[in-house]
């Protein structure tokens, strides 16, 4: 387990545009296909109606507390394999295991994505949702290749546009519910009943289980960050901006889904069918966001999987990725978008929940150790 401890003072100045660009990217990371395409927040929070923004409140409490840490341990430790950090947390063979399943998972959720980009071409653009997958699926591997700084540096960038489209949903969501508030009453009550796929039965642990989820999906990510950051106190800064942007998406994209309810049953892509709704023009720049918004995601979760097992521009991790990407294009080209959503993303969450015991065991002793 190689570790280089950082010296860097916890109160040196915080730079805003490298703030922008770390929470950027921690947001362009989150918010994937399943994010992206309304799938992630319809299951978690807006199948509960507007109760579900409560389940959004506990999400930002549980994962700023999460991704402080994280970004905080990645600063001071500057992990050279970020997923060092489960060692770190939980000892040598625990570690190790979580180390395998994560990277399982992280690809699973890259075939997911993969899944969910095509749905979102096929859905708008009438082209087959396996042509999609490829296409997007290629441009990831372009853009896996260069590298961790440089996928920072580019998905840093999308990760606001991505906030921005959603932020233009939510705005005509509360358009439209100060013009019919008793529409929205009438949907949040209705949106249980309506056939879509739920998380859990609850409001308040679909948002726990979103925490845990997005949490156990992004920890070397997130721990790459931390580490990019100039010190622990911009990182720290970088994590709470980012969680705080997420935040706000997923409340506002809540809220959309249960006012236009009526139209997104039996979509796979409810965000694209409310743009739709809104503005035909909408949707069309909708779709190439949404693509964009997807396509930076599948770049970063792929390129997590390959940093397990090589390091940045080296032949092992040139024709890891490659393989890697092509055997997503195959399986992420077949298999249902919604139903991957609705088994893989809680399961993630389930997982999650051991590994905060743990961490949060040893961050106790070592507090008292420090103090003893």
């Amino acid at each position: 387990m190689e570790i280089v401890e950082n010296v860097k003072s916890e109160s040196s100045a915080i730079r805003i545009k490298k703030v922008a660009i770390l929470a950027g990217a921690m947001c362009a990371y989150w918010i994937g296909s399943g994010f992206t395409t309304g799938q992630e927040v319809l299951q978690f929070f807006a199948v509960n109606g507007l109760a579900g923004l409560g389940g959004g409140l506990i999400f930002l409490v549980m994962m700023g507390l999460f991704t402080y840490v994280l970004f905080t341990i990645g600063q001071k430790k500057q992990f050279k394999n970020p997923y060092t950090v489960f060692e770190y947390y939980c000892g040598t063979w625990l570690g190790k295991a979580y180390t395998w399943y994560n990277v399982v998972l992280i690809y699973a959720v890259f075939v997911v994505m993969l899944s969910g980009s095509g749905a979102t071409i096929h859905q708008h653009f009438g082209v087959p949702s396996q042509v999609g997958t490829i296409i997007i699926g290629l441009l990831a591997l372009g853009t896996a290749i260069l590298g961790i700084e440089k996928l920072i540096n580019i998905i840093g960038v999308i990760g606001p546009v991505k906030i921005l489209f959603i932020v233009v949903i939510g705005i005509a969501a509360i358009v439209t519910a100060f013009g019919n508030p008793q529409l929205v009453l009438e949907n949040s009550a209705n949106m249980p009943h309506l056939g879509f796929e739920a998380a859990s039965p609850s409001w308040a642990w679909s948002g726990a289980l979103y925490a845990f989820g997005t949490l156990i999906s992004g920890i070397p990510f997130v721990v790459d960050c931390g580490a990019s950051a100039g010190s622990v106190r911009e990182a720290r800064v970088s994590a709470i901006a980012g969680t705080i942007a997420f935040t706000v998406a997923i409340l506002l994209l809540t809220f959309a889904e249960v006012v236009y309810a009526g139209q997104i049953v039996g979509q796979q892509v409810p965000t694209l069918a409310i743009a739709t709704y809104i503005a035909p023009i909408l949707g069309l720049v909708f779709a190439v966001l949404i693509v964009i918004a997807i396509y930076s995601s599948v770049s970063s979760f792929l390129l997590m999987t390959v940093r397990n097992f090589a390091q940045d521009k080296t032949k092992k991790f040139y024709i890891l990725t490659v393989a890697l990407a092509a055997i997503g294009i195959i399986f992420g080209g077949i298999l249902p978008f919604d139903k991957l959503v609705n088994i893989i993303y809680p399961l993630a969450g389930y997982s999650a929940m051991l590994f905060v015991v743990i961490a949060g065991v040893k961050m106790v002793r070592d507090r008292s150790a420090a103090k003893g």
